[in-house]
């Protein structure tokens, strides 16, 4: 392969995530959170209230970065207008985050698909940093064909396409966590002023990103440690001599430098305030203390089952993801220096443990978002070996089935399950929420209407997102927060073509209305004509 084309490759892969983000982030309606996430990072900046319940919810990188396409749309920014009076202004937005986001995606003044496609898109800037951040280290690790091997599995990851796609905080978790750690890997083995400030950087945009980053900070300081046990005499004192001593205390030094930078960007990042960050801490620690309805393979719980999380990533993660991070694993472990092998797993291990442990709140997959890229790091780590002998073919085959698999369930990659449980038809049987069914099917049930020439169906919806934003003409069935615009609601059983959402199919959330988890029982003894995205079941019932 010619210099030229090992330069373009990376850029080509990718490119091949971007296209994929692109056109997912187009044909897919808006999910749960995304409606109310809205121009709120737009609304931070104007108005500098970092102690509002909407902003209280998370730390305010996500919601900046999603923020440009707000300022470019004449938007209607006099109802957020803050008075003297914050009680009010509290109670607007504490009680219209998905009526304000609907508002301005029904704002007839400009096109709300193509404004809400924007601020999704806003996640490419993202793409270069986390893209980067694989094949440089990957490459380290395991040579240029492992790079390539690591970023072919990123790009073409169901579940990394999924959130990439969505105006959410789990993927800029996740990039953001990942180049943390491997610019705090690079400070540590190539010590420099400008290595220091990218590590600090990077360290403070992750804790701006979303809570679970504070996991980083005894990430890092078992990093610290495990280089002093590990590294050469050479690269300790490399290390030292950046803060002009030979002593240990340089690694200290490291690691508190590193801190006190990242401190910094996170200050200023909430208008060098620090209350709003102890006021999110605080709502986040009550939030998933009291739990949170869930449904696993037909059972209901508030407090959620402690292998939720280790069972929703066995059958949602592509098969040959994990028979390569596997054999990548084995390798690193019998073949690599343990330095490296504890920059590698010190993260993954802790992140995995502490939603394992110690989150109730047992609805995605997304909250382990952040172990994926060191999952692809562990499967370009078969190229050192694999790639010598009649191995080539095993891997080839399994990056194929892979390749496949993506192809296959794109654009529907939030409702992804593997072969494990069946695939995504299945997959409703065993996890919905977002795992599965976020809303994200509305465009498509409209689309699916129109080609058939259904004017009205009856409709039990899981999203926020108005149906009129598709001139989706319907009849209640009952529904989270879907809006009524009947009298009364349709009696059930009922006849016709009823559209009917996973998450409510399963029951779930039914119990807000008093009907227990069985309200739509009575339509298991029924096939579903058609399956929108897989997260919405469409039946025809005669009468």
């Amino acid at each position: 392969m010619s210099a030229k084309s090992r330069a373009l490759a990376p850029g080509l892969l990718g490119a091949i995530f971007s296209i994929f983000l692109l056109h997912t982030a187009w044909v897919k309606s808006p999910t749960w959170d995304e409606v109310g996430h809205i121009g709120l990072g737009a609304y931070l900046l104007k108005t500098g209230r970092w102690d509002v319940p909407a902003s209280c919810s998370h730390p305010p990188l996500a919601f900046y970065l999603h923020s440009p396409p707000s300022f470019a749309y004449p938007l209607d920014w006099g109802r957020w207008r803050y008075s003297a009076d914050k009680v009010r202004d509290i109670e607007f937005l504490r009680s219209a985050d998905t009526k304000r986001g609907n508002a301005m995606l029904l704002d007839g003044r400009y096109d709300g698909e193509r404004f809400f496609f924007w601020t999704r898109a806003t996640s490419l800037l993202l793409v270069v940093p986390l893209f980067w951040a694989l094949y440089s280290w990957s490459r380290e690790l395991s040579g240029y064909p492992g790079a390539l091997l690591t970023l072919l599995f990123a790009a073409l990851s169901p579940n990394l396409l999924a959130h990439a796609t969505l105006i959410n905080t789990d993927f800029v978790l996740a990039a953001t966590f990942f180049c943390a750690a491997c610019a705090y890997r690079r400070l540590l083995l190539y010590p420099s002023r400008a290595t220091l400030l990218v590590a600090g950087l990077a360290l403070g945009l992750a804790l701006m990103s979303k809570l679970s980053a504070l996991i980083l900070l005894p990430v890092l300081l078992a990093t610290t440690s495990w280089f002093w046990r590990f590294s050469q005499p050479q690269q300790r004192q490399n290390l030292a001599q950046l803060f002009g001593t030979k002593k240990p205390i340089g690694l200290g030094a490291a690691y508190l430098t590193v801190c006190s930078l990242a401190l910094f960007v996170l200050w200023a990042g909430y208008g060098f305030r620090y209350a709003p960050y102890v006021l999110t801490i605080r709502s986040q620690l009550w939030d998933i203390g009291v739990g949170h309805s869930a449904y696993l393979m037909g059972q209901f719980s508030i407090q959620g089952w402690w292998y939720y999380f280790p069972l929703a990533m066995l059958i949602k993660t592509p098969l040959p993801t994990f028979a390569l991070a596997a054999w990548g694993l084995w390798i690193l472990v019998r073949r690599t220096p343990p330095l490296e092998l504890g920059f590698l797993l010190w993260a993954p291990l802790l992140l995995g443990t502490v939603f394992v442990f110690g989150n109730a709140k047992n609805i995605g997959l997304r909250y382990l978002l952040g172990i994926y890229p060191f999952l692809f790091l562990l499967v370009g780590n078969t190229a050192t070996t694999a790639l010598r002998s009649w191995r080539t073919y095993l891997v080839a085959f399994l990056a194929l089935w892979y390749v496949v698999g993506t192809a296959r369930i794109h654009p529907h990659h939030l409702a992804y399950f593997n072969e494990l449980v069946g695939g995504p038809d299945n997959g409703y049987r065993y996890l919905v929420d977002s795992n599965l069914d976020w809303g994200q099917d509305l465009k498509g049930l409209k689309a699916y209407m129109d080609e058939r020439g259904i004017e009205r169906i009856k409709l039990s919806y899981f999203g926020s997102v108005d149906p009129r934003l598709y001139d989706l003409d319907y009849e209640w069935l009952p529904s989270f927060v879907l809006p009524n615009p009947t009298a009364r609601p349709v009696e059930i059983p009922t006849t016709g073509t009823i559209a009917i959402s996973a998450t409510n199919l399963v029951g779930v959330y039914m119990d807000i209305y008093g009907h227990g988890t069985d309200l739509f029982a009575w339509l298991n003894a029924y096939e579903p004509v058609a399956r929108i995205g897989h997260s919405i079941l469409v039946y025809e019932i005669e009468e």
